[in-house]
């Protein structure tokens, strides 16, 4: 792996940086996606019904009832209908339709709690100790 990486062998510890590649063979550079980006990701993955399509209340999404390739497999699966599913792991109504993950979709439930922590993660933000004021006192 540190071959591939470009690290050196005998490295016991590397930094990881926010940025382009630098070319040090000490540190790994990396760009990720935002949290906007993964979400964006993420609403491919909806069946929306095509009323509402027609209707423009929103884009095109995946077409209900269509099955997909593997390579194009949306990252998580997410059901849409008129009626409360059943056997779901996670599900929400909105605007008179229901949305929902499928309780044996375990791709689907996997990618959905990983975000959920990254979510988790992003929300708690750095709560680093504010800055010190020393203020002389002279009596």
């Amino acid at each position: 792996m540190k071959s591939l990486l470009g690290i050196k062998p005998d490295l016991r510890e590397l930094r990881v940086n926010y940025g382009g590649y630098s070319g040090r063979d000490d540190e790994i550079d990396m760009m990720t996606r935002s949290m906007l980006q993964v979400m964006l990701e993420l609403a491919a993955g909806v069946h929306v019904p095509q009323s509402d399509v027609s209707e423009h209340k929103v884009n095109p999404g995946l077409v209900e009832g269509q099955t997909y390739a593997p390579q194009t497999t949306p990252a998580v699966d997410i059901q849409s209908g008129k009626t409360e599913p059943t056997d779901t792991s996670v599900a929400v109504q909105y605007a008179g339709r229901w949305f929902w993950i499928s309780d044996t979709d375990i791709r689907s439930k996997d990618v959905f709690g990983a975000v959920m922590l990254l979510f988790s993660i992003s929300d708690i933000g750095f709560k680093g100790n504010g800055p010190i004021v020393t203020v002389p006192a002279n009596g």
